[in-house]
């Protein structure tokens, strides 16, 4: 053995063997130790126990073999020591989070386990392993859900595009989704055994949170649009055309799935909630110009982009609202955090202008300005999220994090619910009085927003609660006079009334 270290040299021996049946007397013998003696050195250095590591070792470089060649499952099983497909699956699936199958179909992300190559105790992170197990697992159910959306055929009005152009954005947007969480994985996997654990947890966590999100946002835009009497249409002309039970039979079990899909996200995302308390900082004064310079170009990209929407009252006035909120954010809140919130709400309004444009296909155009308007966003929040050491993220505190979060959703809400009043009133749906009542539910709703972005605790919860709570039972009984059309507004009424649950939940517990 010479002089170097007995592990490292049995770590070399596990390597060149890693394709036999390894035991750990096995291993031991290799260096001359007794069983107890290796294992409790082994663990001391390397930090798990020698079979752990040597399973982990057979099944990252069978991943390894999944992706780079097209060798049969069993084959592979059978290569690392697997005595049957089915005992090399459960293992895989155990470690890696999904099928082997699934695993080399999807091309997902590696655990980044290595082998060791110099002294000194061995730092994987278990949290980060666990992290790309999971997001693994999400990113098999997202491409599935995306395929099913595909599947989805609904006749619509001849010459009027309809549910299909719907779906086929949908499938798009889920697909793209799997696409950014994996390019996540890239990255996560890529600086897994970094030694600053907390910029590496802040990456994953931001993945989490963000699928978090869109997940519920694409379960959101679901069930609105099969609320409606059909995708893209109002009006009497196609009263005819009212959503028919052979519609619901196919599109609710999407809908079912695209809530699903969301809680999966929620729960992902929770289990790593607790890392946000290992985050915090301010941003310093020395970096505050080349801060506010991207800002001021994200305002001056976006000014363009808003003056070439025509016809699109609520989009346009949205993302007028939305440069100004942008402006009024104090320094000291221009972080990555904060300005991903940003992005979120710009999303949300460019993908409400992509469901809207599958009814006016040429007004596509239009809304291309959005596109670098988002990039100068992005690029802010690069530069947010690559600050030097020693200046890091302000974290809200969890009482006042929550109540954002109600002002946030409720943003949401408001947004769509001005949308389908501006709809109806395009369909000439809505007389004087209707119109005035919808606006005043507005008003109740935006008040809502205010209570909340103000509140520093829960002390506001409950009145929060009672004001989005209000608002619900207004737009249920102003659906209700709308008949078959109403029914957008209702889906509506019935997210506000969730989310007054989910305050009143806060305030009392």
């Amino acid at each position: 053995m010479g002089s170097k270290n007995p592990i490292l040299h049995s770590l070399d021996f596990i390597e060149n063997q890693i394709s036999e049946k390894l035991t750990v007397e096995h291993i031991a013998g290799s260096v001359y130790f007794s069983k107890f003696h290796y294992q409790r050195l082994f663990r001391e250095m390397v930090g798990e126990s020698v079979m752990e590591y040597v399973t982990k070792r057979k099944l990252t470089l069978a991943g390894k073999e999944l992706l780079e060649t097209d060798a049969a499952i069993v084959d592979i099983a059978m290569k690392f020591g697997y005595e049957s497909r089915e005992g090399f699956s459960r293992s895989f699936k155990a470690y890696m989070g999904v099928a082997p199958g699934e695993y080399r179909k999807y091309s997902l992300a590696t655990i980044a386990q290595k082998k060791m190559k110099e002294s000194g105790k061995m730092n994987y992170s278990n949290t980060t392993d666990e992290i790309i197990r999971e997001l693994n697992d999400f990113i098999v159910k997202t491409r599935e859900t995306a395929m099913l959306a595909r599947k989805v055929k609904i006749p619509g009005v001849p010459g009027v595009p309809g549910s299909e152009a719907f779906w086929s954005v949908i499938a798009d947007a889920t697909d793209n989704l799997a696409n950014r969480v994996q390019s996540a994985l890239e990255r996560i996997t890529a600086i897994a055994e970094r030694p600053d654990e907390i910029t590496n947890r802040f990456s994953i966590l931001r993945v989490l949170t963000d699928n978090a999100f869109e997940s519920n946002l694409l379960a959101f835009n679901v069930g609105l649009m099969i609320s409606r009497t059909l995708p893209g249409c109002m009006g009497e002309q196609f009263a005819e055309q009212a959503t028919s039970p052979e519609h619901a039979t196919v599109q609710n079990p999407m809908y079912e799935k695209y809530l699903s899909l969301a809680a999966t996200a929620q729960m992902k995302a929770g289990k790593i909630e607790g890392f946000f308390n290992e985050l915090s900082a301010l941003i310093s004064d020395d970096i505050k110009k080349s801060y506010d310079e991207r800002i001021q170009q994200v305002v001056k990209v976006a000014k363009p982009a808003i003056t070439s929407i025509v016809g699109y009252d609520n989009i346009r006035s949205e993302l007028e609202h939305f440069v100004e909120r942008l402006k009024q954010i104090p320094f000291d809140e221009k972080t990555a955090l904060r300005l991903d919130d940003c992005l979120f709400q710009l999303n949300i309004i460019s993908f409400t202008a992509d469901m809207d444009t599958t009814r006016n296909p040429h007004d596509k155009a239009m809304f291309h300005g959005l596109a670098i308007f988002k990039d100068a966003l992005s690029d802010a929040i690069v530069f947010a999220d690559a600050l030097p050491k020693g200046v890091t993220t302000s974290i809200r505190s969890k009482p006042q994090k929550h109540m954002q979060d109600f002002a946030f959703q409720g943003n949401i809400l408001l947004f769509y619910f001005r949308g389908e009043i501006e709809k109806l009133n395009k369909a000439n749906l809505l007389d004087d009085e209707k119109n005035s009542d919808l606006n005043v539910v507005s008003e109740i709703i935006n008040i809502s927003i205010q209570t909340a972005n103000n509140a520093t605790d829960a002390s506001s919860a409950k009145e929060v609660s009672h004001q989005y709570g209000r608002a619900a039972g207004e737009m249920s009984r102003l659906a209700d006079g709308l008949g078959l059309h109403g029914n957008p507004i209702k889906f509506l009424a019935t997210e506000t009334k969730s989310l007054a649950n989910r305050a009143m939940k806060f305030a009392t517990t």
